[in-house]
């Protein structure tokens, strides 16, 4: 099968039988320069710096990109796109993250108002690319109406232009970053419709790749994007992103030993680019992250790379995202293996997200303890009152976190519920948290929850000898998570096959 050989072929960046050589740009990197055709009115060195940048950003590697752009400006102070591409940095869609105050910043350092920078573009498209900017950070409504109007200026500009690939692929971007709570499926598909024209005429464009295998990121879909994924890897082999973006489909198709090969060769990027900044090597952080994930999946031990990134946590002045990382390593760890993370320190333990994360595993542990589970409770939903006033001051524009605060909470609550012996209620209840977690949007990745609630409620059916029932909530889970190893397990425990 292609997706077996191409776990190894991964680690080499190489794809059997590709026939495309891996040219470095002029900073001796290949991140997809090469693929770059847009057509810069600029000088040569502006123009050099500004397709580095593009490149950069299609691949999401954001402050690397926003560099090459100021370089950009450096080498022609008047050139537009060079302010239009250091501004795009600030705007996450996938990530619902946006920061307006930045990319006006920036545009404000090109002219001071719209109508004056408008005049410096030098042709009708870069009028076009700065208008829809313009209406990205307008000072008039809410992020989402501002996401909506920017993608109807993109789809005006993908009318117009409809063989100029970066349109379409920011274009297809912008319908991605509509899609706002979360993933709905019709609007990715819509993105998807987009995007597949592109990849027929530019099969190695880093952002037509780089979108389509997002708009495929989910079980069903996945086997879409596995053409793009046999690809993106050797397109941009120096972008961290790249490397690890290919995983998704991986994922999404229960492929734990080609996840594997590409998560450590995305950490291997970061930690080469961290080293040559004089920097120490990273051992949590998203890839490795995921890297966990795929290794518990197949049985693998991962203790070393869990206490790696606890070491990272609990050093210094402890930092939100070490502290996440080891968080959600600990809670996989612990709900697939049994082991279960020790107190961390409490300097490290005062980041809310984390600590819900970390009790949430806590009454998971001493379900068995119905005063243990009552007290963890009672500390969750402590913590989850202060959930929105932290989302509100650090990410404003978040729906995604709160809904599955709420999920972990009834998820405990149904715990309480079996550990003070109400089978019938408690089993309801889980039922119903099941439920509800199928019911919010399909998250791409390892499940948002540690321990998902149709596998916590197939093994406590199979307790009670409910085989059929058990067998059903087994293969739920494995709808949402699929090539999940517990539940696997447990669907073979249901059914005896």
């Amino acid at each position: 099968m292609i997706r077996l050989s191409l776990a190894a072929a991964l680690l080499a960046c190489t794809i059997p039988g590709a026939t495309h050589a891996q040219t470095a740009d002029a900073s001796g990197e290949r991140v997809g320069t090469e693929y770059m055709v847009f057509e810069a009115e600029t000088n040569e060195p502006a123009k050099s710096h500004f397709l580095r940048g593009l490149a950069l950003l299609h691949n999401f590697e954001y402050r690397r990109a926003a560099k090459a752009f100021r370089e950009a400006q450096a080498a022609d102070p008047e050139y537009v796109m060079a302010y239009w591409g250091e501004a795009m940095t600030h705007n996450h869609p996938l990530w619902e993250e946006q920061d307006r105050d930045a990319a006006r910043a920036i545009l404000a350092r090109l002219a001071p108002t719209r109508e004056a920078r408008a005049v410096k573009a030098r042709n009708a498209l870069e009028s076009a690319w700065l208008d829809a900017l313009e209406t990205l950070y307008s000072d008039q409504g809410t992020k989402e109406e501002r996401d909506l109007a920017y993608l109807a200026k993109m789809r005006a500009m993908l009318a117009d232009y409809p063989d100029d690939i970066d349109v379409r692929a920011f274009t297809g971007l912008a319908v991605l970053g509509s899609s706002h709570g979360g993933r709905q499926v019709p609007i990715y598909m819509a993105a998807a419709g987009i995007l597949e024209p592109g990849f027929m005429t530019h099969e190695r464009h880093p952002g037509i790749l780089h979108y389509l295998i997002h708009s495929y990121d989910d079980p069903v879909h996945a086997p879409l994007g596995e053409r793009m994924a046999e690809r993106y890897a050797t397109v941009a082999p120096d972008a961290g992103h790249a490397q690890h973006m290919v995983s998704h489909i991986f994922h999404a198709l229960a492929d734990w030993e080609a996840s594997e090969a590409a998560n450590i060769k995305a950490d291997a990027v970061v930690d080469r680019q961290r080293i040559a900044a004089g920097r120490a090597p990273s051992d949590c952080g998203h890839y490795n992250e995921w890297l966990v994930y795929a290794l518990l999946q197949q049985g693998k031990d991962a203790s070393d790379r869990v206490a790696a990134c606890r070491a990272v946590a609990e050093s210094g002045e402890p930092a939100y995202g070490p502290v996440r990382s080891y968080s959600v390593m600990a809670a996989w760890q612990a709900v697939d293996t049994g082991k279960w993370p020790e107190p961390i320190d409490e300097e490290a333990r005062a980041f809310l997200l984390p600590r819900l994360t970390l009790t949430h595993v806590e009454a998971l542990r001493r379900r068995e303890d119905p005063d243990a589970v009552a007290a963890a409770l009672a500390e969750m939903r402590r913590d989850a009152a202060a959930v929105p006033d932290l989302l509100a001051r650090m990410a404003p524009d978040d729906r995604s976190t709160m809904p599955w605060v709420e999920r972990a909470i009834a998820q405990v609550e149904a715990v309480r519920l079996l550990a003070e012996g109400d089978a019938q209620g408690g089993l309801a209840a889980l039922r119903a948290a099941a439920e509800a977690e199928s019911a919010l949007p399909t998250v791409f990745g390892p499940p948002a929850m540690p321990k998902p609630s149709w596998e916590l409620l197939g093994e406590e059916l199979l307790a009670l000898g409910r085989r059929d029932e058990a067998a059903e909530a087994f293969r739920n889970s494995l709808r949402f998570a699929p090539g999940r190893r517990l539940s696997m397990q447990g669907l073979k425990a249901a059914t005896g096959t």
